[in-house]
């Protein structure tokens, strides 16, 4: 179906048809909130997973932060929106939980290297308990 213009109607070419079949609009672009979610909860993973108590959120953040990249790709597919977002969302998550696991590998070498160090080579608990308290002992200026 086409029509005609007002020919007085400025900016228009007198004559000339202009065609209004559905398949000539421009859609708006939609975003793909997956993936935006995604990059945002990787990059928040991986900024806590360098804290060593509080990477234990990152942990969580990381793992949903990969399976929204996932949903990020396969809605991503239908829409043709946000596979760059979806597919770095995925990667900082994994890199998250890759971090966090060696923070508290680090962590526990530290320790076990401190119980070593003072003389404890049985339980690490018991050698944390011992260390806790010989900090609590001390005198305040230290």
């Amino acid at each position: 179906m086409a029509y005609t213009p007002d020919p007085d109607e400025p900016g228009r070419e007198p004559g000339r048809e202009y065609s209004r079949e559905p398949g000539h609009e421009h859609e708006p672009k939609r975003g793909n909130g997956f993936a935006v979610t995604a990059l945002v909860l990787g990059i928040i993973a991986l900024v806590l997973a360098f804290i060593p108590v509080v990477n234990l959120i990152s942990f969580a953040l990381g793992v949903i932060a990969i399976i929204f990249g996932i949903v990020g790709l396969v809605t991503g597919r239908k829409r043709h929106a946000g596979r760059g977002m979806s597919l770095t969302g995925i990667i900082l998550g994994v890199l998250a939980l890759a971090v966090a696991v060696l923070m508290y590998v680090l962590v526990f070498d530290a320790v076990d290297d401190k119980c070593k160090e003072e003389g404890h080579s049985g339980d690490l608990q018991e050698c944390v308990e011992d260390l806790d308290s010989e900090l609590t002992d001390m005198p305040d200026g230290y």
